[in-house]
């Protein structure tokens, strides 16, 4: 008789602010493949919060906050870390887009004996057709250095919390040691997801950016499963093909 495989519920944290350009790719990107996404915004002032509301999905829970501080920021993630009742957590930023093809080999690995999936990221560099080169990552876990991040962590992890401020926060577990230095399981993902923290956000975004000739995408590298569609109302968004 085959075993019935038990269905993991994922809940997604979101922290944003001023995100009005990615953001409604970010959460669409996501929302077919998750049990439930908290939004909570930190004091935007661009539409934002408009482009959230058009997104017409019990999943989707958004909270205004207020403008935060470095330590309140943590804070914050700490408390939707705490109101997470779920098997698995997922980070988002606002200005990161998932392919289906990650999230499918991120639910494949969940029901194995791993606390931690590790992602590869492609670090959007000029505009949306170009990336930053894998040599300029600095992300070091495990023995590898480049472009990964954090995503997907399981939530039964001991004493699991975050520490640091903002810029520096990560997870950590009962010994108060960061989980990828601790001796949960981790899995290293080949699937990319896109993160355009490089690139001009919102409206109101005054940040120095980047300029760097990136490497282009082939065409279809990520699959012609990854949407991207004009948001109403905001402009400079394109296609990736």
């Amino acid at each position: 008789m085959e075993s019935v495989k038990t269905k993991m519920k994922i809940t997604v944290n979101c922290l944003v602010k001023n995100e009005e350009k990615f953001v409604w790719f970010a959460i669409n990107s996501v929302l077919d493949w998750v049990d439930e996404i908290l939004v909570w915004d930190t004091g935007s002032t661009d539409k934002t919060l408009e482009i959230l509301q058009e997104i017409n999905d019990p999943k989707l829970k958004v909270v205004k906050m207020g403008a935060q501080t470095d330590s309140g920021i943590t804070l914050l993630r700490q408390q939707m870390l705490e109101r997470s009742n779920c098997d698995w957590l997922m980070i988002l930023d606002g200005d990161e887009i998932w392919s289906q093809q990650a999230l499918r080999e991120a639910k494949g690995q969940m029901s194995k004996d791993y606390s931690i999936l590790v992602n590869p990221v492609k670090m959007l560099i000029g505009d949306i057709y170009h990336y930053q080169e894998e040599e300029a990552g600095r992300y070091a876990i495990r023995g590898r250095v480049g472009h990964y991040n954090i995503r997907f962590v399981k939530r039964n992890i001991p004493g699991l919390h975050f520490s640091e401020d903002y810029g520096s926060e990560g997870f950590r577990d009962v010994d108060n040691q960061r989980i990828q230095d601790s001796d949960a399981k981790i899995f290293f993902m080949k699937n990319p997801y896109l993160h355009a923290s490089h690139l001009r956000r919102s409206s109101q975004d005054s940040k120095k950016y980047k300029f760097e000739l990136g490497r282009p995408f082939p065409r279809f590298c990520l699959g012609p499963d990854l949407p991207m569609l004009l948001v109403p109302g905001v402009k400079e968004v394109g296609v990736i093909s």
